[in-house]
């Protein structure tokens, strides 16, 4: 009797040990999350990023002195500890966290701001979001060795939000000597290795000053994958070989749906899609020509056959849900008054329209189908009508970015833009601002190019949206585009996750991200 309780009691030890220790290997930082990207980021340097999978691995690596909470486009003190303005909005003064410092070593203090903060404001002319965060800095001032004030130009509502964005906010080691192909920050990851085109691998960051939070789980590495084939990506998350999915192709949402160890959710970014017009090509140039391929563009034919149902229609250059606070007008599809419009210009069908179009091949946020098959519905559509003959290039995104930044010469691009701060301004001055350096449509309008920095300095939230209404009423003649659908997207998890959060400008926070505990097994 003695021995049968002697190995009860042992076998309940030993079984309680066996989970214990299934618990802390499923918890502990001794895994690694496995991330696909459909296509390799391109340049970790904040303030020359631009591109959604740099956004996704930085966001890991840097910290601002602001951050966005989770899930939220609400911000609150990072680096800094606190902050005060000044009662005219001018004058910020920052106190900074103590203890501190950059991957390689380096402390964070008022000396490191500075010296990010006046790099910022010496590329703010050639740099987009140099621009963003810096470009109304005035003056920075250390006023001790955790202090800093900040001197804005003029008053600026989005000034302590863009501070949190990971292009442009981030505070990077001023002894960094290569950004753009190894990153150093403060945040609670730093890069291992990237071989490009294949794979990204971060390590946690033991000395992270924020290290507490996570009560020493999570992951010790996170390893982004580069997969050029959506539905590859989608059959390793079947397979439990990676663990999310940011871009579920629409063909593929019923499917992952039924799948027991896959969570599937509904995400609305804040983004838009677009047929770009080189506006001083010589097919282009003219605004009738550009508003008939808006006229005939077919978009419920696109949501149908190339989004498989999950998208909405664009009504121009606002998503969904700043279009509804500002009420822009937009051009509807009308096939007559398109088909007027490019036989007025002297098209026909015996000599029609002829269009190149550049787009990206990888699947995106704004294409998560990828490049080919918008491509195809693309030319469906418009060569349906017989007016217009559209040659395709598929570039990949990276080489595509990068002869528009060159100012290459090209006549019509697909691309697409998501709200860098949840913001009407950061929807429309990027993209047509004529001194913007990411207005690849070539659009000049000196009275767009007026509102736009009116509404930038109106602290008036009913005369900001006036001005806002107003730029849409003039981007409706000069068509320096035509919106596409915008995608009802849909992240993939592997089920056993929990603790992820992203935010509707698709900041992702994978610090505190974790797997399920095994369930008990006596």
């Amino acid at each position: 009797m003695k021995n049968r309780r002697s190995y009860f009691w042992l076998g309940a030890i030993v079984a309680i040990l066996l989970f214990l220790s299934a618990y802390l290997l499923v918890n502990a930082r001794s895994s690694t999350l496995v991330y696909p990207m459909f296509g390799d980021a391109v340049n970790m340097d904040p303030l020359e990023a631009t591109d959604i999978n740099s956004w996704k691995v930085m966001s890991q690596i840097y910290e601002g002195l602001m951050k966005f909470r989770p899930s939220s486009l609400e911000v609150e003190p990072c680096l800094a500890s606190h902050y005060e303005m000044s009662d005219d909005g001018l004058v910020f003064t920052f106190y900074l966290q103590k203890n501190v410092q950059f991957q390689d070593g380096t402390p964070f203090d008022a000396d490191a701001v500075l010296w990010n903060a006046r790099r910022g404001m010496e590329k703010a002319d050639t740099s987009y979001y140099a621009d963003l965060v810096w470009g109304n800095v005035k003056e920075v001032e250390k006023l001790s060795r955790y202090v800093v004030r900040f001197t804005l130009k003029e008053p600026r509502a989005d000034f302590l939000t863009n501070l949190a964005l990971p292009f442009g906010g981030s505070m990077v080691s001023p002894n960094a000597t290569d950004l753009k192909n190894n990153p150093i920050g403060t945040g609670p990851y730093k890069l291992a290795d990237w071989v490009r085109n294949k794979a990204i691998t971060l390590e946690y960051n033991s000395n992270w000053w924020q290290g507490k939070l996570t009560d020493g789980v999570g992951f010790k590495s996170i390893r982004y994958l580069v997969v050029d084939d959506p539905e590859e990506a989608v059959n390793l998350l079947r397979q439990g070989k990676v663990h999310i999915l940011s871009y579920v192709p629409p063909e593929l949402v019923e499917s992952l749906n039924a799948e027991a160890n896959v969570r599937l959710e509904k995400t609305q970014l804040l983004t838009t899609s677009f047929l770009g017009f080189n506006t001083k090509s010589a097919v282009l140039a003219d605004a009738k020509v550009r508003q008939s391929l808006v006229l005939l563009l077919d978009q419920d034919y696109l949501i149908k056959q190339v989004y498989k149902g999950f998208a909405l229609r664009s009504q121009g250059p606002l998503p969904p849900a700043l279009e509804k606070e500002i009420g822009c007008r937009y051009l509807s599809p009308n096939y007559e008054v398109g088909a007027r419009l490019l036989r007025e210009a002297g098209y026909s069908k015996e000599r029609p329209l002829n269009l190149t179009v550049e787009v990206p091949l990888e699947p995106r946020d704004y294409m998560p189908s990828g490049g080919v098959k918008l491509g195809e519905g693309l030319k469906e559509v418009y060569e349906s009508t017989g007016l217009v003959k559209v040659t395709f290039v598929y570039k990949p995104f990276e080489s595509l970015l990068s002869d528009l930044m060159e100012g290459k010469a090209t006549e019509a691009f697909v691309l697409g833009w998501s709200s860098d701060n949840g913001r009407a301004d950061n929807m429309l001055t990027p993209l047509f601002h004529s001194k913007s350096p990411l207005n690849f449509f070539k659009y000049e309008n000196s009275l767009v190019d007026k509102y736009l920095e009116e509404a930038q300095r109106e602290l008036d939230e009913n005369k900001r949206e006036k001005l806002y209404r107003e730029i849409c009423d003039i981007l409706l003649e000069d068509t320096p585009a035509a919106f596409l659908p915008i995608p009802i997207s849909f992240k993939a998890l592997d089920e056993r996750l929990k603790g992820y959060n992203v935010n509707p400008i698709n900041i992702e926070q994978l610090y505190d991200l974790r797997w399920e505990s095994p369930p008990f097994q006596g």
